[in-house]
């Protein structure tokens, strides 16, 4: 299978809070993974490919807990023992207006980059 991603993936240990279309529409989700251009979760229950949702994404960098809200479409959602596998796609992501979700991964790939 042809790996698409153009940024790489990051392990994190973190819970986020997805709004789903805008509405009141809630879920708890654990993320897999982060990257410059998505995020992967595991969902309790389905989301529809192509959804609108914001993520609120909750996470330790350099020792303090940090919330960052960002904006994406679901592109994948895959049932997987017992939960939905769920990638979303964000819409935005930049240093200006993610400042500390930018840094954490900016500080991953310089830290992959040096690796041997």
């Amino acid at each position: 299978m042809h790996d698409r991603r153009q940024a790489e993936r990051f392990s994190i240990t973190s819970l986020a809070d997805l709004e789903i279309g805008g509405n009141e529409d809630r879920v708890e989700a654990y993320v897999m993974n982060v990257s410059r251009n998505g995020v992967g979760l595991y969902s309790p229950k389905p989301l529809d490919v192509g959804k609108k949702i914001t993520v609120h994404l909750t996470f330790n960098h350099h020792g303090e807990l940090h919330t960052e809200s960002v904006s994406g479409s679901v592109i994948r959602c895959n049932p997987h023992v017992g939960v939905h596998l769920i990638g979303v796609r964000f819409e935005g992501l930049s240093e200006s207006t993610h400042p500390e979700l930018f840094s954490f991964i900016s500080e991953r790939e310089r830290q992959l980059a040096v690796q041997p």
